[in-house]
């Protein structure tokens, strides 16, 4: 049986509520959906509905859905988020917000019923662990991860890493200026990473998505800054698409 969840939508669009309830209803995931035109009116919304998922369009007249969200209570802000947006250049911010994911206008029903499917899933495993998992929090449980090198054992803090790349059975792990050797393939170095955070870029490429400041569509590049230190990688054109959405 499916679980059946509340949502919120909000969008200065007629036209983009209205669609986009008709493709959550056909669905069948909803109890309950209600529709905002804009800010006010969702945190009018709010006051006596408490939604499971807020589908949150971002260029709106008076507040954004960025401030929107930056002004919601934490439980909503943590993964309750999908933007909905006619506009690909805001996807990197909005992840960056903890958005649960990203959908491009207009709305494909495919990629709308795997988001919710994920979402559901999410849920699951929160209420398996017993809390949410952010990643602050995995940062603040695991200090360091320990990887083999050809001379010995490397200890890693997960946020001191910009990227990992795959060089045949070894892996290069980049902390800003300095590179590592590791002799792990790719695969085993991911798997000791954090779940959240981290993002696989076709076979090659682990990307700490906290320091993507820019991707470079022309260029096929990604431009990752902390602090004063950036690095620009290049990636295959064809896997630029994992990073649109997480």
């Amino acid at each position: 049986m499916k679980q059946k969840l509340n949502a919120l939508i909000v969008d200065d669009e007629e036209n983009a509520r209205l669609l986009l309830n008709k493709l959550l209803e056909e669905t069948l995931f909803f109890n309950n959906i209600k529709l905002a035109q804009s800010v006010a009116a969702a945190n009018n919304e709010l006051l006596c509905f408490e939604p499971d998922i807020i589908f949150l369009d971002i260029k709106m007249p008076g507040k954004d859905g960025f401030a929107f969200m930056q002004d919601l209570p934490s439980r909503y802000r943590k993964h309750r988020i999908v933007f909905v947006t006619a506009y690909d250049q805001f996807a990197i911010k909005a992840l960056k917000k903890e958005a649960f994911d990203y959908l491009l206008k207009p709305v494909n029903r495919k990629e709308l019923k795997q988001c919710i499917t994920r979402f559901i899933e999410r849920r699951k495993e929160i209420t398996n662990n017993g809390k949410s998992v952010n990643i602050i929090e995995i940062g603040e449980k695991i200090t360091r991860i320990k990887v083999n090198t050809r001379t010995g054992l490397l200890f890693i803090n997960p946020v001191d890493i910009l990227f990992c790349k795959a060089d045949g059975n070894y892996t290069i792990i980049c902390t800003g200026k300095k590179q590592h050797l590791c002799s792990m393939n790719l695969g085993r170095v991911v798997e000791l990473l954090p779940k959240d955070g981290f993002i696989r870029v076709g076979r090659s490429y682990v990307v700490n998505f906290e320091y993507i400041t820019m991707l470079d569509r022309k260029e096929s590049s990604i431009l990752l800054v902390r602090d004063e230190e950036s690095v620009k990688v290049k990636i295959p054109k064809q896997h630029l698409k994992d990073l649109d959405i997480i």
